[in-house]
This record gives structure tokens, sequence and C-alpha cells, in this order.
């Protein structure tokens, strides 16, 4: 009897979602986006029809959140830019007015050129999570559903799979599963489009309502089994459509018997004798302005943290891990799958884990994380991944993956099971590899692809017989296989088809520093006359670039942008660079100045404050398309997370230390041959050549020779570190910088001054491997066959 009840009221909420405008909606619909980057979401309901009173708008859509990829767990997530943030964090204000109006408001969510949307979901778990963050998200905020849009995804990118067959219909499964009542639209553009069925199912099963794309005309979705009276065959964007053209979607939408009228892009000047062009022919009335006209201001910046997992699961107990921010604090909540009550756990936390206790066995629970960036700006929540207790054979945490050679890759992990079963596959893979029965708590992946995105995780087998759950997924990028460096190098580019991909970045935050050597051979000609040096463009509301040339901008001067809330900050230099020479170029900020340096020299500077924004794929030598790459040579190229001062950019200006305090790439590019640029920090941002072949590593390079001499040992001594990656993650090699083939001894000495290793190397035989260090600080020295301490320093294995 209680399971027949359930799916009775399952099917009248899904009745109820179907019609939920019927008791006082407009025929046709009317349907309305707000693009809440630069209009106030208000201006929706001050529109009614002249003589019923009825709103214009039967349909709100806050225009958009968006689908990002977190790369470290392979993992799409619902991102909100800093208005929509400021939209969903005081709903009271922005959306219950209109509710209270008749109206409903839905969350349009899209790509963001990171290569993930609804398109490219390798299965249903990767569906289903998304779907379930989009539900956690309407239900907290109270709207009213979501509006699907397939546009910006950039499939593809980060690895990440091209779109599929299954994954559109699928996620509209699980998301009418977590959100019955509640509408789903269909923006209809893009992949999704002819990828509308799946194993017998369609997506018009699961739509409610879906409209043409392509403005200012006239051509019905195809959305099987929906049917005229849930479609808009008419697109009309505000006072971008001619009123003739508005006349006509109009009148054809009309006598054709379509049950919506989609408008784009309500700003928040009085447009109520544009749409009564549409209005008197749609409904026989005038629109006109009964409400007020809202001004919008942007929001404040302030996203939430990446890299959610769940580790130590003991069955009634969990810890709860995210990546954390410099100064922000976090608000963590839990809750168990089946409830609608979030249980909290801290506020204004500080840190990157917790634990929760007192949880119940082989129980599945939600949990979500929101940063706290000032007493007054917090981000909205983002949710994590839905986990099972366990059953109390613990899971293993602590993933931790190096020693990365292109096709190979040593992973390990913490936990006392007898056994462990792991699982690995690249990130666009559908299916797992088994490793089963593994006896210790490392393993080295074999036959992997190089420079290819690969996920894996772990499982603990207790007595023989009870599993544990599998842990979090941990990502990784295979690499490239290391070459030993010829000495000093540079890359040069063609100017047209060349440059690097060093992968995903997030920079966001208020500190920054880009700089590098440079050499021109020819500057840009053809409009916006820009050579790109370094960094992020994804739109105006996400960039940080170092070019040369603007549209306004001489195409020999520096520029620097970053990307404040929806609109960019650009600092352009003073001083022109000459074609052929060597410069050494920094850009920074520091949260109150954006400011350029040429070779040390302060050019330029301007005032600037807040959060910037720059999350996506940071390119050398190209930003945004081919017509913006660099004709010229790039040399010991960095990327911090700290603004350098001028004393700083002229010590480093050759050479620095790997494991330096917030340095987040160090792109030395003295490999002299292979695929891609190393980087020589712990991070692994190894950077692709494109296009690019041996003959593009060159002898010609940015720093004098007399910043860096060899000893007659073959050590160099000079200000370039000796030791790379420094910090090491425990279990990969340290490499050391050998220049000819006489043996030397390298030790390794504790803090307390104990010692911890001690071997041979020489240029040939350059490694040293960490898997028997524990976590630490370590001194090494380098002696030469004459005992004779060549060089020292310190080294961090993290």
């Amino acid at each position: 009897m209680k399971k027949k009840s359930f799916f009775i009221t399952l099917m009248a909420l899904a009745l109820q979602s179907g019609s939920l405008l019927k008791a006082q909606q407009l025929d046709p619909v009317g349907v309305c986006y707000v693009e809440v980057n630069n209009n106030n979401m208000l201006n929706a309901g001050s529109y009614t029809l002249q003589n019923s009173n009825k709103q214009l708008f039967d349909i709100a859509i806050i225009f958009a959140a968006n689908i990002n990829y977190d790369v470290s767990k392979s993992r799409a997530y619902l991102s909100s830019n800093n208005n929509v943030t400021k939209v969903l964090n005081d709903v009271n204000t922005y959306v219950r007015p209109l509710q209270q109006k008749g109206m409903k408001v839905l969350l349009d969510i899209l790509g963001n050129h990171q290569g993930a949307g609804i398109s490219n979901f390798p299965n249903r778990e990767a569906a289903k999570d998304f779907a379930l963050q989009v539900a956690h998200t309407v239900y907290t905020y109270g709207l009213d559903g979501v509006d699907l849009d397939d546009e910006y995804a950039g499939y593809g990118n980060n690895g990440t799979g091209q779109p599929n067959n299954s994954s559109f219909v699928m996620l509209l499964q699980e998301l009418k599963a977590a959100m019955p009542d509640k509408l789903i639209t269909f923006y209809y553009y893009g992949p999704a489009t002819s990828r509308q069925s799946y194993n017998g199912d369609q997506a018009g099963n699961y739509i409610n309502y879906s409209w043409n794309a392509m403005y200012g005309t006239y051509n019905a979705p195809n959305v099987p089994p929906l049917n005229k009276t849930k479609l808009s065959a008419a697109a009309t964007w505000i006072n971008n459509t001619s009123t003739s053209t508005l006349s006509t979607l109009a009148t054809n939408s009309k006598n054709d018997a379509y049950g919506v009228f989609m408008w784009y892009d309500l700003n928040g000047a009085n447009n109520a004798s544009y749409l009564s062009t549409g209005s008197n022919i749609l409904y026989n009335e005038n629109t006109q302005l009964t409400g007020q006209l809202y001004s919008w201001t942007q929001g404040q910046t302030c996203d939430p943290p990446l890299g959610l997992d769940v580790s130590d699961l003991t069955g009634t107990s969990a810890k709860l891990n995210w990546a954390s921010g410099a100064s922000q604090t976090y608000t963590i909540d839990y809750k168990p799958a089946g409830s609608a009550t979030w249980i909290n756990a801290a506020s204004n936390y500080s840190g990157n884990s917790i634990v929760i206790n007192n949880l119940t066995l082989n129980t599945d629970y939600d949990w979500r994380i929101q940063s706290n960036c000032s007493s007054t700006l917090t981000s909205t929540y983002l949710f994590a991944p839905r986990f099972n207790s366990g059953n109390g054979c613990a899971t293993p945490s602590g993933l931790t993956a190096g020693n990365f050679l292109g096709n190979t890759a040593k992973v390990s992990w913490s936990g006392s099971a007898a056994s462990y079963n792991l699982q690995y596959k690249t990130t666009a893979a559908s299916t797992w590899t088994d490793v089963p029965n593994i006896t210790s708590n490392t393993y080295t992946l074999q036959n992997l692809t190089h420079n290819t995105n690969y996920v894996w995780k772990v499982q603990g087998v207790c007595n023989g017989s009870t599993n544990s759950t599998y842990s979090g997924e941990s990502a990784f990028n295979s690499g490239f296989a290391p070459v030993v460096s010829p000495g000093a190098r540079s890359l040069s580019f063609n100017g047209s088809t060349q440059y690097l991909n060093a992968g995903q970045f997030n920079l966001n935050g208020n500190a920054l520093t880009f700089e590098g050597w440079v050499k021109v051979n020819a500057f840009k000609t053809a409009f916006p006359n820009i050579s790109s040096i370094i960094g992020i463009e994804v739109g105006d509301s996400n960039s940080a670039i170092l070019r040369l040339g603007d549209g306004g901008l001489a195409n020999n001067k520096l520029q620097f942008t970053l990307s404040f809330g929806s609109s960019q900050v650009k600092l352009n230099g003073n001083t022109g660079l000459n074609p052929n020479t060597w410069y050494h170029v920094a850009a920074t900020y520091d949260g109150a100045n954006m400011k350029l340096y040429i070779n040390g020299n302060l050019d330029a500077s301007t005032a600037a404050t807040g959060n910037f924004t720059a999350n996506g794929i940071l390119y050398m030598a190209r930003n945004y398309d081919n017509s913006r790459t660099l004709n010229g040579f790039l040399d010991e190229f960095r990327v911090w997370k700290k603004a350098l001062t001028a004393q700083e950019i002229m010590d480093n200006r050759c050479s620095v230390a790997a494991g330096s305090t917030n340095l987040e790439a160090n792109w030395k590019m003295d490999e002299g041959s292979g695929a891609g640029a190393l980087d020589a920090t712990a991070n692994t941002h190894f950077a692709t050549l494109i296009s690019m072949s041996d003959t593009n590593w060159k002898t010609d390079v940015g720093c004098p020779a007399n910043l860096s001499v060899k000893t007659a040992n073959g050590i160099e001594r000079s200000e370039e570190a000796a030791v790379y990656p420094n910090p090491v993650k425990r279990g990969s090699d340290i490499h050391f910088r050998i220049t000819n083939d006489a043996a030397v001894e390298i030790s390794l000495f504790d803090v307390s001054g104990k010692l911890s290793k001690k071997q041979k190397i020489n240029a040939n035989n350059n490694i040293l491997n960490t898997q028997d260090l524990t976590a630490g600080t370590y001194l090494y020295k380098i002696i030469s066959k004459n005992n004779e301490v060549v060089s020292s320093g310190k080294i961090i294995v993290k």
C-alpha cells in the first residue's frame, strides 16, 4: 500500500510540473530571459497587460549559471558567477517578488568552455551527480526549475569527452527523479538537439517546454513527444529583433497555435511600446509598465572551493575534504540523502577538511560547502558527490600520484586493509580498468598514454570478504617522458599555428604575477594587432592575460588584462618593444594595483581592487584564437599566486627555486626535445606543444650567460635551482642538474641532521626516488669525487 501511494504521489507531482502555469498562464505562455550580468531580474515583473492586468511573462529565467569542470576530480559542477551569486544569495529581494506575482523563476545552465556540458556525461553516475547538484540548488534557493542550454561547453577541453548519445537523456531522467515537482525547459540549440533518444526513451518525456534559439527566426523545436502547446517557434531578442519581424513572429505563433512565446534579454529601459507590438497580436492587449524599473550593480566575486571528496569512511564517521583558499572560512552542512533538512557541521570554519560523526551505517549522505569571503559576502553552495557511510571497513584515503613518466605513474594511498582493489581510466572513458588484490599501499600504473588526464580510485578489502566503499576519485596527468636537458633552451613560435597549452588553471583571487622572457620576430599588423604571451581568456568576465597590442594600443606595447565582475580592466604599457630583442616582462596584481615591468623596471601601473576571475585553459603564445599567436620566442615563464616586488622580479629573472612560496608553475623550457615543456614545481602543469616539433627548441635564450656558470665538476652553481621538482610528492623522482658524466654523491639529511639517504648519480643517471622517505624537509649535499661539497640546499617532500 505504501509503495502504491508513493507512485501515485510521484505521478501527481509529474502532472503538476507539466501544468504548473495552468491556473493563470497566458496563451501563449510568455517566457523571458534576463541577463543578470547587466540587468535586474525584478524588471521581468514590471510589465502587465493593460486590460486583464496579467503579468506579461509567466516564466523569468536567470541567465546564467555555468557547467564548470573541476579537473582535480574530473567532475562537472554547477558554478555561479558574481551576479548569479548575488541573485541566489538574496532570493528574497530578486526572486520572491516575481513568484508572489505568480511567475515561475528558473535558472539557466550552460557551458563555460571548460569541456563540460549536458551532452558529454560519460556515464549515469556522472549525470546523476550533476542532476543532484542542480536539484539541491533549486530547492535550496526556492527556484521553480531549470533551463538547459547546450552552448559554450568546449567539449574536449581538459581531457573531457565529446558529446555522446546517452548523456542528455540520462541527465533528464536523473533531473526529473531528483526534482519531480519542478520545471525543466530546453533552449533548443547545440549537440543535445540531435541526441534526444537513448534506450527507447525520449528527452521530451522529461521536458516541460522548449523554444527556438535563433533570434528573429520562426522555427519550431523538434522535441518529441512535445506538441505545439509546449513549444515556441518564435525567438525574439528584445529591441534587437525589429518590430516588423516581431509582428510577423507573433502573428505566425498565434495563427499556428504555438503555446509558448520566448523573449530574450529584458533590460532596464521602458520596453512597453516594443513589447506591445507582440502582446497586441498574441493577447489583444497593450503591454504597460506598471512596476518600477530597477537598476543593477555588479555582485562581488566569491567562489566556493573545489576538490570536494570524502575519505576515512568508517560507517559512523567520515572526513569531508576540499581545497581551501588563502583567507576564506567555510560553512559546511550535511544530511542523509532521504532527508530535506541540512545539518550544520561548522560555520566560519578554517581549514580544508572536517570530520562528521554519528552517521548511520550503509547510508547515503549529501554534503555542501559555502565560502565566507567576508562578513557580508558568501559564495553560493557547492554540492559534493553523494557518499555512502560504509560498513565499517575503512575506505582508503590520502590518494596521491607521482613519478609521471608519460606511460607510467606511481599511485599510493593510506589504509590498513588486508588488500586493495584499484580502478583507473582516462577521464574521457566510460569504463574502468580493474586491478584487483594489491597487497601494498602503492602501485605503478603501466601502459598509459602520455599527456593524458586519468582518474583512479581504490577500495579496501577487509577480512577477505568485506569491502569498503571506493574512495573518491583522484586525478592526474600522465605527463611526458623526462628528457635530459642539453642546456639552456627557449621555444620559438611561428605566429600562426604554434603555441603551448598548459591545461586548466584556477587563478581566481587578489594576487598574481606572470613573468618570463619574450623576443618578438614580428609584431601583428592585422586588427586587433594582438600578440599573446601568456594567460587565460574565457571571456570578459573570466580572464588574466599578458599580451602585446590591442585594438587601440600599439602592437609592440604590453597590455595586462584582468576580469573584475563582468568587465575587464586593461593596463597598457608605455614602452614599445623592439623586434629581435630579448626582454624580461612581468605583470603583477597585489589587490590594489596592476603593474607592468620591463627588464625589472616599472613601465605602467593602475589602481584596481577586489578579486579577479581567471579560471580556464592557460595558453602561452596564444589566447582566444590562432589570429592572436606570437611570432617569436618565450623562455623561463612562470605563474605566481602572489605579486612579486620589483626587487624579486630582478632577482628571479633567470631562475628561481622550484619550491618558492606561491610559485604555481615554472616552465624553464630547457628540455630541448619532446612534446612538452615540463613544470619544475610539484604542481605538474605540463604544457603541451601544439603543432610544434623538436626544431622549435632553440639555443637563443633570454638569460645572459654570466648568470649561470658550471663548475669543473659539472654541477650548475648559479641562481638556478639544482633540483626539481621541489617540493616533490612522496614516491616521485627528484632530478638533479648534472652537466657531465662525472659521478657525484647525493646525501640527504633530515632536520635533526640524521643521514636519510645516499646515492651516486651522474648526468645520465640523475634521479633519486623518494618512496622510502617520509614527508618533511631535508637538506641535501652534492659531493664530488674529490670530496668537495659543490652544491647544497633544501628539499621538501610532501
